[in-house]
């Protein structure tokens, strides 16, 4: 009777068994393949560079507001750029170069002169980033502040540049004040070339707000940047 009832046990239980088996073993394959993605992800993220630092170069055009028969005067600056981007859209950053700005006048006679400062300039920078993390290209939306501090100032005349011994067409040796500020505002894109190392290409416009000249006059300028940043 015992073996009876054992032997009808069995056979009624039988395909629940095997459903049961089955069903655990899919489940153990999927928490595998479930924990191996999961860990493969972790990983990847953990390989993300949030930290950048690079040198960076600029050329491009400036210019003073309210002033008449401006020409193109050629600037640039060179220092280095900091971008920390821990969230996938958003970073922070600032750029610290020496920047050669200025502009360049005619004077009557076709005479051509231009002052030229040099500032050392510092930009606090908020990002905003296109695409995902480990995209090849990501372009970029950026602005902020911008404070400067002049530390020379050359004057040109008719191509030559003037010395204490020769008189210059503005009453006074320094024409520009020595602080600047204003605002940033730009894009550009982030290429990858390869493990830890991006190419910066970027365009900014920068649009001073104080009067650097004592006549109401401020700073403007164009430039197109490129630098290389590794990550860290």
């Amino acid at each position: 009777m015992w073996i009876t009832t054992a032997r009808y046990f069995k056979t009624a239980l039988e395909p629940n068994y095997y459903k049961m088996k089955k069903l655990l073993i899919l489940s153990l394959g999927l928490f595998c393949a479930t924990n191996s993605f999961s860990q493969s992800k972790k990983k990847a993220k953990s390989e993300i560079e949030y930290v950048s630092l690079g040198p960076t170069i600029g050329i491009g055009h400036s210019w003073l507001s309210n002033l008449d028969h401006q020409s193109i005067k050629p600037s640039g600056h060179l220092g280095i750029s900091f971008i920390y981007s821990r969230f996938e859209h958003w970073g922070w950053g600032a750029d610290l170069v020496a920047s050669h700005e200025g502009f360049r006048v005619e004077l009557p006679n076709d005479v051509m002169a231009s002052v030229d400062p040099t500032y050392i300039r510092l930009t606090p920078k908020a990002y905003y980033f296109f695409g995902d993390y480990g995209d090849k290209c990501r372009p970029k939306l950026f602005a902020g502040p911008s404070l400067a501090y002049k530390v020379q100032e050359d004057h040109y005349y008719d191509g030559d540049r003037i010395g204490d011994n020769r008189t210059f067409p503005w009453d006074t040796k320094n024409v520009f004040d020595d602080i600047d500020m204003g605002i940033m505002i730009g894009g550009g894109l982030n290429m990858r070339l390869a493990k830890s190392l991006w190419l910066n290409l970027d365009g900014s416009y920068y649009h001073g707000l104080v009067d650097v000249t004592d006549n109401d006059q401020r700073n403007r300028n164009l430039r197109f940047n490129v630098g290389l940043m590794f990550g860290l």
